[in-house]
């Protein structure tokens, strides 16, 4: 990852130079005063197409994006160190795909998929740089740089890095995330493309949460013990590392670039490619998770493979209809080196599939809805696999918008619900599992002075998730038989009365069927008081305030160091604690600068009570400092 760190860097620090060269600037985006190009021409483009502006503006939706996954993270709750395992506190579906989760789910929020990235379209260079203290040692940083070498090309380079100590034993992270992207548009307009390299690397030092004594130490406040890295941890020789590599690309030929609403618009082709690892060693085995094959030097290590092709032709209708057929192929293959034979039964090397996908996608307005849906279809080993949306949507003027979406899928279990192996021995299985079927239902209101208003109602058969085994010891993929219901409510609003401000979010959810294998908080709210001012003759913006998080108790899921996974335990109930973070950021021309004081409440309460899930403890009181700086050449 070095390598790629490295050539981010040159070419940051080489932007002066590429913005000498006159085809760097587009024709179109050149003033006759060479005055410097509005903001809005600095453009992100999504894998769909959806263009937007580069944000530089300071807000509450800023701060709440200022993390390590630099985007909101109110329905989450981080593990103490930064980089580590996120638990959910409420019903977070992947994106569907026909590609089955892989393994570590309970870092799913840091690896990032196709569409995680963004392409780009700038007058000028542009260099963004993310920093943020981490915990006792170490930092974090987000570099990224894009530029036009000609009109039509683009290309960004992103790099992030992570390496922090942590105040517990045995916690050190250290990440490293590397991106890029090309984006091409021919002279003539008529070819397009779209292509993107990611590598990864996760590591995560294990110490399987305090011990029963520690935890005693820890929830009394007993101050001598106000240093974490007192208290003893269940193991301190394990981790585990996600690596993964892929491309994409898609190119698109237009057949008439001139004429937006001929018949055939165009046809594409996309190619992808994917290879996952997970590796988990500990120099001695731990007597907590079992028995296991061998006492010193476990090593396990899994595997994925998946490979995407697919051809389409974009059809522009009379109707006003933009429709999309197309046609794929993929092919995966997860496992590992060794086939077990045990006395529960064989445990076989590998999961390998491969199948023909087919369907189309359709976008236009009727009347004045606008109206987007897709369907898709599995052939062959893709045991009925399918995906069906429709969603309406129609803007009426004065701040107010309706959307409604219907969606059902038929979706893959993840493939380490299926099969796993390790030297623990309660760690091996293979499972034959049916696939799993969701249906959502979702609307959502925005109305002037009430705010943003979201509902949705899901119903899941064949619900696939880790629980525990019968002497409730180890955890154990499991599928529920019957159906489960999640019904989730969402506002949102802000108010403001001069330069005072307060954001309202509360979330209302209840699992209808299936408490015991979906637990969530009742109630998740932040709330957040603010106060705006121009200091230094309007040269600097400011915003100051306190953040308020709260979520009502449930059975928080448990963490499994092995697998990486939350799993359902029903044993002991955590949460009703408040987050209350002091906060000040200003902006300075095109930097940012925060301050945050996180979980300030703590200082001044008895005990801890806070937990990100049981035996592991939530951060301490903290006061880190951070920037976004963005540079136009």
């Amino acid at each position: 990852m070095r390598r790629y760190f490295c050539l981010l860097i040159l070419l940051i620090f080489s932007g002066k130079i590429l913005a000498q060269i006159p085809a760097g600037v587009p024709s179109k985006f050149q003033s006759k005063d060479n005055e410097k190009p509005e903001i809005k021409l600095y453009q992100r483009i999504t894998l769909k197409g959806d263009t937007t502006a580069l944000d530089t503006t300071l807000g509450i939706h800023k701060l709440n994006k200022f993390n390590y996954l630099r985007r909101d993270d109110l329905e989450l709750l981080p593990f103490a160190n930064v980089g580590q395992a996120h638990n959910r506190l409420s019903l977070q579906l992947p994106a569907f795909s026909y590609v089955p989760g892989f393994a570590a789910g309970a870092r799913r929020e840091t690896q990032l998929s196709a569409s995680d990235i963004a392409y780009y379209r700038v007058p000028t260079p542009l260099t963004e740089l993310y920093f943020k203290t981490a915990f006792v040692q170490g930092q974090q940083l987000d570099a990224f740089f894009t530029t036009n070498i000609s009109e039509g090309l683009n290309i960004s380079l992103a790099y992030k890095g992570v390496r922090s100590l942590g105040q517990y034993q045995h916690i050190l992270t250290s990440t490293g995330d590397f991106r890029g992207t090309v984006y091409y548009v021919s002279p003539n307009k008529h070819y397009q493309l779209k292509a993107h390299l990611v590598n990864q690397e996760l590591l995560n030092q294990e110490n399987g949460g305090l011990t029963q004594s520690a935890l005693l130490l820890y929830t009394s406040a007993d101050p001598e013990f106000d240093d974490r890295g007192r208290l003893d941890v269940n193991f301190e020789n394990a981790q585990n590392v996600i690596h993964s590599t892929g491309y994409y690309a898609q190119q698109l030929y237009l057949f008439d670039p001139s004429n937006p609403s001929a018949l055939m618009h165009s046809i594409g082709l996309e190619t992808a490619h994917q290879a996952k690892s997970y590796l988990f060693t500990q120099k001695a085995d731990f007597e907590g998770l079992g028995e296991s094959y061998k006492a010193d030097n476990l090593y396990t290590k899994a595997t994925g493979f998946n490979t995407r092709i697919k051809a389409l032709v974009n059809l522009k209708l009379n109707s006003g209809f933009n429709i999309t057929p197309f046609v794929s192929y993929l092919n995966l293959r997860y496992g590992y080196d060794r086939i077990l034979d045990l006395i529960e039964g064989v445990i076989p090397s590998e999961i390998s599939n491969s199948f023909l996908i087919s369907g189309a996608q359709a976008q236009g307005q009727w009347n004045t809805w606008q109206i987007e849906g897709s369907f898709s279809q599995g052939f062959g080993g893709g045991n009925g696999l399918n995906q069906m949306d429709i969603g309406l949507q129609k803007t009426f003027g004065n701040g107010f918008s309706f959307q409604v979406q219907l969606a059902r899928d038929t979706r893959p279990v993840a493939v380490n619900l299926r099969l796993n192996q390790s030297d623990y021995k309660a760690y091996n299985w293979f499972n034959s599992f049916a696939p799993v079927t969701t249906q959502t239902l979702k609307g959502h209101v925005q109305m002037p002075y009430i705010g943003s208003l979201k509902a949705s109602f899901t119903d899941i058969e064949n619900y696939a998730y880790f629980g525990l085994d019968v002497n409730g010891l180890h955890p154990l993929p499991l599928q529920y038989d019957q159906k489960v219901q999640h019904l989730k409510i969402h506002h949102d609003q802000t108010w403001k009365l001069g330069g005072w401000g307060y954001q309202s979010e509360v979330i209302y959810q209840k699992v209808l069927s299936g408490q015991e294998v979906l637990p969530v908080p009742e109630l998740l709210t932040r709330q957040s008081l603010f106060f705006e001012d121009e200091w230094f003759k309007k040269a600097a913006k400011i915003q100051t305030g306190v953040r308020l998080k709260y979520f009502t108790e449930f059975n928080l899921p448990a963490y499994d160091p092995v697998l990486a996974e939350f799993y359902v335990q029903c044993t002991e109930t955590l949460g009703a604690f408040p987050l209350v973070d002091f906060f000040f950021q200003t902006k300075i021309r095109q930097t940012r600068l925060f301050l945050i004081y996180e979980h300030m409440n703590q200082l001044f309460q008895g005990q801890n009570n806070h937990f990100s899930a049981p035996g592991i403890p939530y951060r301490d009181a903290s006061l880190r400092f951070g920037l976004v700086w963005n540079f136009f050449k």
